[in-house]
């Protein structure tokens, strides 16, 4: 594979904590501790049924989430606009993951600068990764596209911007019955050295 591609396929692998999956990075919204970044996105589908979001936030696997997610009985209760907005539901489950990991998972995007990032998918989906084909990597790898968002935008000459994480007004988003409040991190991680707080402590493992 070329040097010049950062792949992941498994969450154990050098990479692997760049997937949604990973359960390395634990996150907060609301001060509710959520296991993984995944967790975050299959629950924010459904913004009008806190009682699936509920039930999706306490399967102790991503796997098991996402397959409470897209099941038959919950599929009817999903947004409408679920294919027009998870670009964007993802983009800002991915600047929670760095806003509660900005030492770990901001250095693991940084390792990566200068690089293609790609998710390899194990399941033909072309959409967030790509897969194996005749001429090499085949999809459109839309969550390797954000992650190199994230990182350019970690890179850039100011990203104080990214200490303080909001939804988009015009997304809708909501989480257990309520707005998802803003996430200000910024005094916090302006010292420098510091990847902990006594809050982070609490809600992570």
């Amino acid at each position: 594979m070329s040097m010049d591609i950062v792949s992941f396929l498994k969450t154990n692998e050098a990479f692997g904590g760049l997937s949604n999956m990973s359960g390395e990075f634990p996150i907060a919204v609301n001060g509710v501790r959520i296991l993984t970044s995944e967790h975050l996105y299959q629950a924010l589908k459904f913004p009008d049924h806190p009682d699936v979001q509920k039930s999706i936030l306490s399967k102790p696997s991503p796997i098991h989430c996402k397959m409470i997610a897209k099941s038959k009985v919950n599929r009817e209760k999903m947004r409408k606009d679920w294919d027009e907005v998870q670009l964007e539901v993802m983009e800002f489950c991915l600047k929670v993951k760095l806003l509660w990991h900005w030492v770990k998972f901001g250095n693991l995007l940084r390792s990566a600068e200068g690089k293609e990032i790609v998710e390899i998918s194990s399941k033909r989906d072309t959409y967030w990764g790509k897969v194996s084909g005749e001429g090499g990597l085949v999809g459109e790898n839309h969550l390797g596209k954000l992650l190199m968002k994230l990182r350019d935008e970690l890179l850039g000459e100011c990203n104080e911007h990214l200490r303080m994480v909001s939804p988009p007004a015009h997304l809708n988003l909501r989480f257990l019955g309520g707005e998802i409040q803003i996430n200000d991190r910024r005094d916090h991680l302006r010292q420098v050295g510091t990847s902990t707080s006594s809050l982070v402590n609490v809600l992570r493992p």
